[in-house]
Formats: C-alpha cells, sequence, structure tokens
C-alpha cells in the first residue's frame, strides 16, 4: 500500500487563506507576467496551505497517483461538501492575451481529476473572489463524472463559464468562434471552488496541477465531461451503397490480401525514426524509462503524457525553473506511439514466444497506461487538435497487436477511442468526397491509419462494406480538383495545403497515398483512373520543381529548410508499381535515379530494364503556385511570384519573420545539390536579397513581419505568373501592385514594378520597369545573386576575382560569373554593386544574431526618382571567355535580344532561340510583326520558324474565387497574317479573317496551351 501524506483540513484552514502573489498589481503588458503558466503541482505540504476543507471534506498529499512529480491532493468528500482553492491570479482579457503571444488566445483554467469510479453526476466548479465553501462564485462550469480514470479538464475564463445560475449550459459552436459573453468574472480572482456531487454519500477524488495559463483560443474542445463553445461532432462512416463487380467470396478475399499486404508494408517499410529492432533490450530500455507500474490492486502508474499542442497551455519558455524541472518529466504522445510501434513490429516479426510474450506484457501495459490518463472515447483532455502528428503510431501499433489486444478485452475500448480522437479529420473520416476533404495532413498523419483502423472490424461483412467505402474516398480525394482553396492536388502537380502550393505538406503526403494506392492494386477495390493521373501529375511536377530541393521561393515558412525530393523517392516505385496496367516506367526510371539503382537493378524491383532517367530539361509552369521551372544541364532556375490566388511567403509566429520577399519575382538557381552546399546559408543571409527579386531594402527591425502570426500577403489582381511554349522556353509575367492588405507599418503600399523574364536553353533575359515607391526610391534594389563563401567560390567581375571587403560599381556592358558558375550580363541598367563582404543578419525563426561572409550583386534603383528599370541576361554555362564575349557585342550594339515596353506590355524577342514573349499586364493591342493584340491579361510565346510558328498562351488567372471549382477562361489572341493548322489542340480554337489569324486558348487552372501554324 502507497504511503499518505495526511493533514487535516482544519488544521490548514487558517494557512490557507493567506495572501498569496496577487498578478493584476503587476504590469498588464508585462508578457513574462501573462505568459507565464501559475502551477499548483501539489508536490509538497506547502500546496496545503491554499486548500480550505468545509463540513464533510478532508484533503491530503497522496502519492498513489499523480501527474507532476510524485504526489497530488487527495479530496475525502461527502455529498455536496466542497474544498476552496485560494489564489489571486490576474485574468487577462482575450485581447490582451493575443495581443501579448501574437496568435489568437485566451485566459485557461485547468487541472487533472482522478475519479475511481464513475458517477452519474457533477463536480461544479466556481470560481471568482471570496468564494466559500457556502458562497457561490461569480460564475462557474460543470464536470461530468462518468468516467473512471485521469481526466484533464480545462476552458477559458472568457467563453466557457457561465453566471453561478446558469452553470453547465453551454455554448455549441461547430467552427469555433470565440463568442463574447465575458463579464461573469473581472480581472481578478482569489478563490477556485470544488463542490462534491449531491447523489453520492461519499467518495474520493485525486485532483493535481491546477494551473491558469494562456491557450490558443481555438482548442478547448468540448467532450463528454465538459461543456464548452466548440463543439467537434463525431464522425459517421458513410458506407457506400455500391460495392465492386465481384463474388461476396471473392470481396473477402480481397480484404484479406489488402490487410496481409499492409502488415507485409509495415514490416518491411523503415519508417522515420522507425528503430529496426533485433536485440528487445533496446525496446525494454526505452519501456523502463517510463516508469509503468501496475500495483497487485489495479492500481496504474508512470510518467504523464501529452500531445504537441497540449503543450501550447504551458507556455513552455516562459516556465519557472520549477516548473520547467516537472514539466521535462511528462512523455510527448509521438515517441510514446512509436514506441508502441516498435514494440509492435518485434512482437509480430518473432517466433520466440517467451521474447512474444515479453513485448505483449510491455504493450499492455503501454496502452492501459495511456486509458488510465485519459486517452479514452469521449475524453477531449482539453484539446487533441494536430492529432494525428502526435498519435500516428498509434493506430499500426494497434493493427499489428490486434490478436493481443483482443484477447485482452482492449481492442473494443482502443477501437472506439482511435474513433473518437480522429474526428479532427471528421470530413476524411466520414468517407465522403466533400469540397474540404482532401486534407494534406490527413493523408500524411492519418490516411494508412485511418486503413488500419477500418481493418480492425470483426464482422467479415460490414469489413467489406468499410474498405469499399474508404478504398472509394481516397480515390475520390485523390482524383478531384477540390474548389477554391481547399487542400488537394491539383490539375497542374501543384499540392495546396494552408490556401496554396506547399511542397512541405505535399511531401509528407504523397508516401502514404502512393502506398494506398499499391496496397489496393489488382483487387476489387483498385483506385480508380484518375486517382492514379493526379498522383502521377503530382510525383512528375515534384521531379521537376526540385533539384534535390525546392526554391526558396516554394519553401512556406521554412526557406532554409526546403523540401527533398530524396524524402518522397519511394513514392515512385509505389506508383510505379501501383499503375492500372503493368509498370509505369516513367515513373520507375524516375525512381532508379533518385535511388541510384541501374537498369540491371531495376529487373528485380519492377520485372523489366528500365533506364534511369535524365533530369529534366526545358521549362514548365505551374500557375497553381505562381511559378515556372527553367532546366538545363544539372541547373534549375525557380521563378516565383504571387497574385490574388497566390500568396507570396508564409510568415509565421516562430518562423520565416524576415520571408517578405520570397516571391517578388524571385529567380533563385540551384545546382544538383544541397542548397547549403552551395552558398544558400542562413548565417548572415540578408533577406533583403534573394535572387531576382526587386524590394526595398530595409534593416531587420522594419523587414520583420508586422503581424505577431501569420502574414499571407497576396495580390489584388489573379494575373502574375508564367507560361511554357513547347515544354522548352518559358516566360514570366510579374506584376508587383498594391497588395490584397494595406496600411501594415513598414510596408509601401505605392511600391510597384513590372518584371518579365523570357527563358530559353542555356539562358534567361529579365527586365523590369515601371519601378515606383512612395519614398522617391530609396534602397530599392533587384538583386542579382547572393552566396555565402562558406560553400561557394569567389564571383569574378570583368575577369577579376571578387576578394573581402571590395565593393565595386558595375553598369551596362559589364559582366559578372557568381560562386556558382552562372554568369550576368548587365545589359541595361543605371548602376548597380557587387561585393564580398561580412553581412549581419538574425535567424528567420528566433531572430537571433547571425553573420556570414557572403558574395552579392544587385542593381540600385535609388538614384531614378520614378519609373526605374532594368535589363540582364543569366547564361547557366557562364565562362569567362563566353561572358567576356558577349559583353563586347553588347557595347558594339549587338544585343542578343529586343526589348520594348508598349503601354503596358512587355515584349522581349530573344536572338538566339528566335522566341518571343509577350506579358500583356493588361488587355489591349500592340504594333508587332506576329501578335496585334490580347483580350485579356495573359502570356503569349510565338517560336518563330519563318512559315511555320508554335504558339502559346495562357492568363494565369485560376478562375477560383469565391471559393468555387476551376473553369477554362478563354484568351483571344489575334496575330498577323492568315494561317491554318499543321498540329491541331483541341484547347486551342484558331480562325482567319483576311490578313488576322485569331486564336483562342481554352486555359484552365492557368496551364499553358499551344498550337503548331503554317502560313
Amino acid at each position: 500500500m502507497s504511503f499518505k501524506l495526511k493533514l487535516i483540513a482544519a488544521a490548514i484552514s487558517a494557512a490557507a487563506l493567506m495572501p498569496q502573489v496577487a498578478f493584476s498589481a503587476e504590469p498588464k503588458k508585462d508578457v513574462n507576467n501573462i505568459m507565464q503558466a501559475k502551477i499548483e503541482p501539489f508536490t509538497s505540504s506547502d500546496a496545503l496551505q491554499n486548500i480550505k476543507s468545509y463540513a464533510g471534506s478532508k484533503v491530503s498529499l497522496s502519492d498513489l497517483r499523480s501527474i507532476s512529480g510524485k504526489t497530488s491532493l487527495e479530496w475525502d468528500w461527502t455529498a455536496g461538501s466542497s474544498i476552496v482553492f485560494n489564489k489571486q491570479y490576474y485574468i487577462p482579457t482575450d485581447k490582451e492575451a493575443s495581443e501579448t503571444w501574437g496568435r489568437r488566445a485566451t485566459a485557461l483554467l485547468s487541472f487533472f481529476i482522478y475519479n475511481e469510479t464513475p458517477i452519474d453526476d457533477y463536480l461544479v466548479v466556481d470560481v471568482g473572489q471570496g468564494v466559500t465553501g457556502y458562497n457561490n462564485g461569480d460564475a462557474g462550469f460543470k464536470v461530468k463524472l462518468n468516467f473512471k480514470g485521469w481526466r484533464a479538464i480545462g476552458v477559458s475564463l472568457s467563453n466557457d463559464i457561465e453566471p453561478r445560475e446558469k452553470v453547465g449550459i453551454g455554448i455549441s459552436d461547430e467552427d469555433g468562434a470565440v463568442p463574447s459573453i465575458r463579464g461573469t468574472i473581472g480581472s481578478n480572482i482569489d478563490s477556485i471552488r470544488f463542490m462534491a456531487p449531491r447523489s453520492v454519500k461519499q467518495g474520493r477524488f485525486f485532483i493535481d496541477h491546477i494551473m491558469l495559463s494562456v491557450d490558443d483560443a481555438r482548442y478547448q474542445w468540448a467532450d463528454d465531461h465538459v461543456q464548452t463553445r466548440i463543439v467537434e461532432p463525431e464522425i459517421k462512416y458513410h458506407i457506400a451503397k455500391k460495392l465492386p463487380k465481384a463474388s461476396p467470396q471473392q470481396l473477402q478475399q480481397d480484404v484479406k490480401l489488402i490487410k496481409q499486404r499492409f502488415t507485409d508494408a509495415l514490416l518491411g517499410i523503415s519508417e522515420d525514426k522507425m528503430k529496426e529492432v533485433g536485440d528487445i533490450s533496446v525496446l525494454e530500455k526505452e519501456f523502463n524509462a517510463l516508469n509503468i507500474k501496475k500495483s497487485a490492486d489495479g492500481v496504474i502508474t508512470g510518467r504523464h503524457i501529452l500531445t504537441g499542442k497540449q503543450k501550447d497551455r504551458y507556455q513552455v519558455k516562459f516556465l519557472s525553473a520549477k516548473d520547467k524541472a516537472l514539466f521535462d518529466q511528462y512523455v510527448d504522445l509521438s515517441p510514446y506511439a512509436e514506441l508502441m510501434y516498435n514494440i509492435s513490429k518485434a512482437y509480430v516479426r518473432s517466433t520466440n514466444p517467451a521474447v512474444r510474450q515479453k513485448l505483449a506484457n510491455m504493450y499492455l501495459l503501454m496502452t492501459e497506461h495511456l486509458m488510465d490518463q485519459g486517452f479514452e472515447k469521449g475524453s477531449g483532455l482539453i484539446t487533441t487538435h494536430h492529432w494525428g502528428y502526435s498519435s500516428r503510431w498509434w493506430y499500426l501499433s494497434a493493427f499489428l497487436m490486434e490478436d493481443v489486444l483482443d484477447k485482452a478485452g482492449l481492442k473494443k475500448p482502443i477501437y472506439d477511442a482511435l474513433l473518437w480522437y480522429s474526428r479532427e479529420f471528421r470530413e476524411s473520416f466520414n468517407m465522403l468526397v466533400k469540397a474540404d476533404s482532401s486534407n494534406l495532413d490527413y493523408f500524411n498523419t492519418l490516411s494508412r491509419q485511418h486503413l488500419a483502423l477500418l481493418l480492425l472490424e470483426n464482422d467479415p461483412q460490414q469489413l467489406v462494406k468499410l474498405v469499399n467505402s474508404y478504398a472509394q474516398y481516397i480515390s475520390g480525394a485523390i482524383a478531384q480538383t477540390p474548389p477554391g482553396d481547399n487542400d488537394g492536388f491539383r490539375p497542374d502537380g501543384t499540392t495546396w495545403r494552408h490556401n496554396g502550393h506547399y511542397p512541405g505538406y505535399g511531401f509528407p503526403a504523397l508516401p502514404n497515398a502512393t502506398q494506398l494506392a499499391l496496397l489496393f492494386k489488382g483487387t476489387a477495390f483498385e483506385f480508380d483512373k484518375k486517382a492514379f493521373e493526379s498522383l502521377k501529375r503530382v510525383l512528375f511536377a515534384a521531379w521537376v520543381y526540385t533539384n534535390p530541393n525546392t526554391g526558396i521561393g516554394l519553401s512556406g515558412r521554412h526557406p532554409f529548410k526546403t523540401s527533398s525530393i530524396e524524402s518522397i523517392k519511394n513514392s515512385y516505385k509505389w506508383l510505379a508499381l501501383a499503375a492500372p496496367n503493368g509498370v509505369d516506367e516513367e515513373l520507375a526510371a524516375i525512381y532508379l535515379t533518385l535511388a541510384n539503382k541501374s537498369a540491371k537493378e531495376s529487373a528485380v524491383i519492377f520485372g523489366k530494364e528500365i533506364v534511369p532517367a535524365k533530369l529534366p530539361q526545358g521549362f514548365w509552369s505551374y500557375n497553381g503556385g505562381a511559378f515556372g521551372i527553367h532546366r538545363f544541364g544539372d541547373k534549375m532556375v525557380t521563378l516565383k511570384a504571387f497574385n490574388s490566388n497566390v500568396w507570396s511567403s508564409e510568415i509565421y509566429y516562430a518562423h520565416n519573420r524576415y520571408g517578405r520577399y520570397q516571391s517578388n519575382g524571385s529567380a533563385q538557381i540551384l545546382s544538383h545539390k544541397a542548397p547549403d552546399q552551395q552558398g544558400f546559408n542562413e548565417e548572415g543571409w540578408d533577406w533583403n536579397r534573394l535572387p531576382g527579386v526587386t524590394s526595398i531594402h530595409l534593416p531587420l527591425p522594419k523587414l520583420d513581419s508586422p503581424m505577431t502570426h501569420t502574414l499571407m500577403l497576396r495580390g489584388t489582381t489573379p494575373y502574375s505568373g508564367t507560361s511554357a511554349l513547347s515544354q522548352q522556353y518559358g516566360m514570366m509575367m510579374f506584376d508587383l501592385g498594391k497588395p490584397n492588405r494595406s496600411g501594415l507599418n513598414n510596408f509601401d503600399d505605392s511600391f510597384r514594378a513590372k518584371k518579365s523574364a523570357l527563358t530559353g536553353d542555356d539562358h534567361l533575359i529579365f527586365v523590369g520597369t515601371n519601378i515606383n515607391s512612395s519614398d522617391s526610391n530609396k534602397n530599392v534594389e533587384t538583386a542579382l545573386f547572393q552566396l555565402s563563401d562558406k560553400s561557394s567560390s569567389d564571383a569574378i567581375f570583368n575577369g577579376s576575382k571578387i576578394t573581402k571587403g571590395n565593393k565595386q560599381q558595375f553598369k551596362t556592358g559589364d559582366w559578372i560569373i557568381d560562386g556558382d558558375g552562372n554568369g550576368y550580363l548587365i545589359t541595361n541598367v543605371e548602376s548597380g554593386y557587387i561585393t564580398k563582404q561580412n553581412q549581419e543578419s538574425a535567424m528567420g525563426e528566433t531572430r537571433k544574431k547571425t553573420n556570414g561572409v557572403f558574395s552579392s550583386a544587385w542593381i540600385d534603383h535609388s538614384v531614378q526618382p520614378s519609373n526605374a528599370y532594368y535589363e540582364y541576361m543569366v547564361f547557366l554555362d557562364a565562362t569567362p571567355a563566353k561572358m567576356q564575349s558577349l559583353a563586347a557585342d553588347v557595347k558594339a550594339g549587338k544585343m542578343p535580344y529586343a526589348f520594348k515596353q508598349e503601354g503596358t506590355t512587355h515584349i522581349i524577342k530573344d536572338h538566339l532561340t528566335n522566341v518571343s514573349g509577350y506579358a500583356f499586364y493588361q488587355s489591349g493591342s500592340i504594333t508587332d510583326d506576329i501578335v496585334i493584340s490580347s483580350d485579356k491579361p495573359s502570356i503569349v510565346m510565338v517560336k518563330n520558324n519563318g512559315n511555320e510558328i508554335n504558339i502559346s498562351g495562357v492568363t494565369p488567372n485560376l478562375n477560383i474565387d469565391d471559393g468555387k471549382k476551376p473553369k477554362p477562361i478563354n484568351v483571344t489572341v489575334n496575330i498577323k497574317g492568315n494561317w491554318k493548322v499543321t498540329k491541331p489542340n483541341e484547347n486551342v480554337k484558331v480562325s482567319s479573317s483576311g490578313n488576322t489569324t485569331r486564336l483562342t486558348f481554352s486555359s484552365y487552372f492557368g496551364i499553358p496551351q499551344e498550337v503548331q501554324l503554317t502560313k
């Protein structure tokens, strides 16, 4: 039996009312005061001084159960008796909490309670000033006691408590909005009363960890015990009415096959962070560190478990040293579940009965501990938001340990619990395809887990129905083009999350989606062909826009932790094998290259010899992300813009604070190696100078986002983007205009520019016009390059190396080669600079000061009061001799291209490729030898072969406003001459009249269309 520290409440009642720290006396705007959690952990008898018990109640410290430390408050009660926790707290308003934290926040009152026997009654909690066992508080809430074990109870003091006479009346708000019902308590409380249920004569509770803290205002979810304003409905499976055309016996056999394939896949794949354990002593060591024990009378103890999002309410970086020491003893559910998964894999693999029994015992004890901690159906634990990230391995372990759980009588409780917590993704778990059903977080964290859960169904006929419904849902969710800016896979191969293309979320979703396609291949439940085609588009696009990492322009909020195609290489193998008719050789070839496999090795993998793919070459347009990719040799250039549909960057409260210019017409060049191996290093990085961007060069305090939480700036028109011709040539059109949000501190709403780029083979032509700002263009510049001295060579300027501290001015006719071998031919600028110097900067996440030596070059627009401009070329295969020859031609008036601006249209004619690009920033007519007009803002490209031309057209407008599904937009372009079609395209209508030919391009989701014509 455990030893108990007993103290009679009457002996401490006087001490309980001793004055405590009055937080309200401290400055309201003191961040440390507001953000620091105030915790009473009941780790010593001193804590009892704050507790006063009233008739029928007795309190003591007990080491029988606890959350923090080794002891908790034991409360022995009789019907209706009370205890009061006395301590003074300042309660910030939601507005104050939000302004202090920098995100939507609220003051949270929380505590843990252990109930030994479920009771059909309530614990009543009152808060306020001067509350006693006989005087009600100003407001309160009820806790339904229909549970056994620990429960975490938490309510917003501004939104979830009611006037005393209305305790128990909650507010349902499925959308999670915060209603304004504050006023039930003031800015200060000094008492929290706990009143025992009246329907039972006596009982015992354990209470621990009473805490006042600031929490995310979106996450106080109602559950079976506490009513809050936010109600997350439970999951209701949609059962598809139509079964595949196969006999019931065949359907059941296919389900068994899927189940066996799934088991084999889990046992054969080394997941990230998953251990391949041969010696179970490694597992035993990790298990023992959890300190889980079960006494002879069934009492379970062990380290407290919580999820990643449950940590938010502790505001860890503000915790006192004492509280932090207790917090550090807690265990995150994610590694806990990883251990369960590793144990389950070892169990299934082992053939030794003694080893299997030992592993089963460990697994069952971990399962019982989770349940005792409150991870059961109906228990919200205050929040389980972002559930999939913490729990994903638990589902898979339960699938592998099905027989063990069933034998112990725990299969159903665990199934029910996992289904309950999945309700955050009910749009997916409901298995009905809707607009919001293609959640990439679901595919990343819980799509396979969903299948694992369904496969625990005992009834064979019901199992067939569930698997069928799941297969139809997954297939449909992958195949659909979601309306508006919802999550999902798009027609151009972009992957949308956070309302835009986001490889950081898309890449983690792909291994699971492609593995599922393979699991179902050849069965009656095989995915629809459209789903396969959608995944293939996405995978091919990823092959194009990585080298092997994405550029910074596509990084979202992680500019120096960009996504790598290495992380999804198995997806190419799985989808190649999942192809409806045999093996998809294109995907297989890409896999072989990524995995460094030979054609001979491919015979073992794919059943035939396939030649590994070469790196992509040419140009691809992805207006789903307002970017284009130009590839030559082993180099990749990412041309990135933004518009009203596509945000510029994701600036988060703790990430990418200086990432304002990521999409300002950026043109980052990456060789085929890791970014930090070719000069893109964060230490010392000048955030104003991502290659290609036009920016107002600001000091870090002014460049830092004025939003304390998220800023994802957009434009006000949908027309910036890219186009392609013959998958070889490309063009970017970027109209830097008024942002969608005006009046932000340190933003210049008058900052304007029109930036175009035309690409072909080894070179790119960059032009910019109409560059203006409200401050007479002070500090306005266009960056050519910026590379760290850590991992790039010396830059060369007109034949001489640039050494540290050597700043030089360049002008029209000069040339530069950066430290990665890219040449810059200066064709028309007023002034610019190249330098190699030590730069002081800061980390985008922490604002920690950094420094580093960088070579950089930029065009200085500050010398011109308005309508500044630039023209330059980039050569990806530069040599000093080549650049010197080109520069001599420029000085002699022999230009490699011609550029003119007519009205608002940029016209670039590349003499090296005979390709012309027309950036119609507005509809209108122009004077030209081929193109006459466009009826919409658009990009038109022409490859002139004399009597034959290839011509493409597109408007980058995605046509998804107001949450609608994208529909084609017709762009009508008139060209000179009478032309006929030699290579037709059903998406381009051609008609001639006199000396004019009219082309109507059907532009769907910004995908360029082209046609071949002859005179």
